[in-house]
């Protein structure tokens, strides 16, 4: 096992998990409501929560490979991340999408364009 290697990608690994998870917090301050319907800590939510729980989950597999002397990766964990990049990347798309109904106003203040 390569000692050095694995404590900080356990930290990489909870540091991403973590900030997946603050990306969904409501705070009314945001400049856009997410996807979802609600203001959160990150506009691009949930897509940003996918991407972080993503490297979180590449990491772990890489950790996981550190691990194990034979160093083959399985490939149900591989498919599970590949599997949250993919909704990472529809989400990212969805956000564009919805995204560019709103325009700036000169006020700053962001509005829903007239159809």
């Amino acid at each position: 096992m390569n000692s050095k290697l694995y404590l900080p990608l356990l930290g990489f690994s909870l540091l991403a998990a973590i900030a997946g998870l603050l990306t969904l917090l409501p705070v009314s301050s945001a400049s856009y409501p997410s996807v979802l319907g609600y203001r959160a800590l990150c506009t691009y939510a949930p897509a940003s929560t996918l991407f972080c729980f993503a490297a979180a989950g590449s990491s772990c597999i890489v950790r996981a490979s550190l691990v194990k002397r034979r160093g083959a990766v399985r490939p149900l964990p591989l498919a599970v991340v590949s599997l949250v990049l993919l909704l990472a990347v529809g989400s990212s798309i969805w956000f564009s999408v919805e995204k560019s109904r709103y325009v700036e106003a000169a006020s700053a203040a962001t509005s829903v364009q007239s159809e």
